[in-house]
């Protein structure tokens, strides 16, 4: 039922109505007036508020996904207590498909989780705990990204990877603002958090040229922001001057650190949050062909000008079940919690995973 319904059915019984006192001037005119009149004073504003109540109601997405014990003791040996995994339902988008999540990001301000798509949309959801477990995930609304004219991103411009949020844990509702990394035409693109163009961000020469990326598709997978360096942002694979198969980390202002993978051959830069205390997270997934699976690392990275420091904190392999998925996008939470997504490849034999969970050897 629509709005638009409600105001055809008043219109047709208004209508009837006056036909047939046209039809009958005297008989009954005044017994079917009092009962139009009933309608519209009384039932017409409860089938008005029950539609908005409807309309406004906050869709569930995603369906819980129980582990069994013997998993969740493993996943806390390797440091990983999982603390809620949700699988998102394709279909429950109102007029575009949930998949293909490459990037998360936590507005404290608001109380919501927002996704990022590669197809080129945002959709902000409200997390619902239960005794600081995650036990499900709210639609509240879905926007796709737009360029400096107001059309919708499309084609190769569409590729939206990374995500940080710019103003969104400074105690003031209403500000916040998207920062979008670009893979297959490098870009770091501002937006509103209903998609709008707001700027581009000039980038140095090297991230510039898609001609320095291993491939196409292998350019900006993440993104965050640092209160010392600003943006930080880094190629999903080693740039092709790159010898010794490192991992890169860049600022706009042309800062570079190399990053040790878990695996120098297969590893991906994926996506990446900041800690409180400046304190970089990155997860890198490690996939070299579909026999052996996909595997998992998380990293903690502190920065200074000119050195980097890391320490592996979880190493999720092959044999994790759910978690050796295609992890794309993390953001922090509180504590030592995250939030964790994948992506399903619009794959029939993937899926979109949303994990909660806590780092327990997280300084």
């Amino acid at each position: 039922m629509n709005i638009l319904f409600i105001i055809l059915i008043f219109l047709l019984c208004k209508g009837a109505v006056s036909n047939y006192q046209t039809i009958n001037p005297a008989k009954h005119s005044s017994h079917y007036m009092m009962l139009f009149n009933c309608w519209r004073r009384i039932f017409l504003p409860i089938i008005c508020f029950v539609y908005v109540n409807i309309a406004s109601a906050e869709q569930g997405i995603a369906n819980p996904v129980e582990l069994s014990h013997a998993k969740i003791q493993q996943l806390k040996k390797d440091n990983l207590n999982v603390l809620g995994l949700l699988q998102l339902k394709q279909d429950a988008g109102v007029d575009f498909p949930l998949m293909e999540f490459s990037g998360l990001g936590w507005d404290e301000d608001e109380g919501n989780l927002i996704i990022l798509s590669d197809r080129g949309y945002v959709i902000h959801t409200r997390p619902i705990f239960d005794n600081e477990r995650l036990v499900k995930l709210h639609l509240l609304s879905y926007h796709a990204l737009h360029n400096k004219k107001g059309k919708k991103l499309r084609y190769k411009a569409s590729d939206s990877e990374g995500l940080a949020l710019l103003n969104a844990n400074n105690n003031i509702k209403g500000d916040t603002t998207l920062i979008v990394s670009f893979e297959r035409q490098p870009r770091i693109i501002q937006f509103s958090v209903d998609g709008k163009y707001i700027s581009r961000y000039p980038l140095n020469n090297e991230l510039d040229d898609i001609k320095n990326y291993s491939s196409a598709n292998k350019s900006l997978e993440a993104i965050t922001l640092h209160s010392q360096f600003n943006i930080i942002t880094g190629p999903e694979r080693p740039l092709k001057k790159s010898v010794d198969g490192f991992l890169s980390l860049h600022t706009l202002d042309e800062k570079i650190w190399s990053i040790t993978p878990e695996n120098t051959q297969h590893g991906s830069l994926v996506g990446l949050t900041t800690l409180p205390d400046n304190r970089l997270i990155a997860l890198e997934r490690i996939y070299s062909s579909i026999f052996a699976g996909i595997s998992n690392a998380i990293h903690l990275i502190s920065l200074q000008a000119d050195t980097l420091k890391q320490k592996r904190l979880v190493n999720l392999k092959s044999t994790a079940h759910y978690f050796n998925d295609n992890f794309e996008g993390i953001t922090w939470h509180k504590n030592k919690r995250f939030f964790m997504i994948s992506d399903d490849n619009d794959s029939l034999l993937q899926r979109s995973l949303l994990v909660y969970f806590e780092i327990t050897n997280l300084d």
